[in-house]
């Protein structure tokens, strides 16, 4: 009997610890995504008077991975249209 409970206390140490792990190993996969999707929008927006909302991403014919921006002028809202922007693989 207390080798049935010593077995289960070292599997619910185990498992608390991998647990704690997978944790730590999901923010800091969740970091990593937030800073990526920070670079691109730095890079994809380097226009002073434009404002740009991501309208959607998607995978061209080629493989590429696009992403697709719907902008309009701060200055003049009749200046508007789509931007697009793929990365290479």
């Amino acid at each position: 009997m207390k080798k049935i409970i010593y077995i289960l206390v070292a599997s619910l140490c185990f498992s608390v610890a991998y647990a704690s792990k997978l944790s730590r190993y999901m923010d800091k996969v969740d970091a990593e995504q937030q800073a990526q999707q920070q670079r691109e929008w730095q890079q994809d927006m380097n226009f002073p008077d434009l404002a740009f909302r991501l309208d959607r991403r998607f995978i061209d014919d080629q493989g590429q991975r696009c992403r697709a921006y719907v902008f309009r002028a701060r200055s003049n809202p009749y200046r508007h249209g789509q931007y697009i922007v793929c990365d290479e693989r």
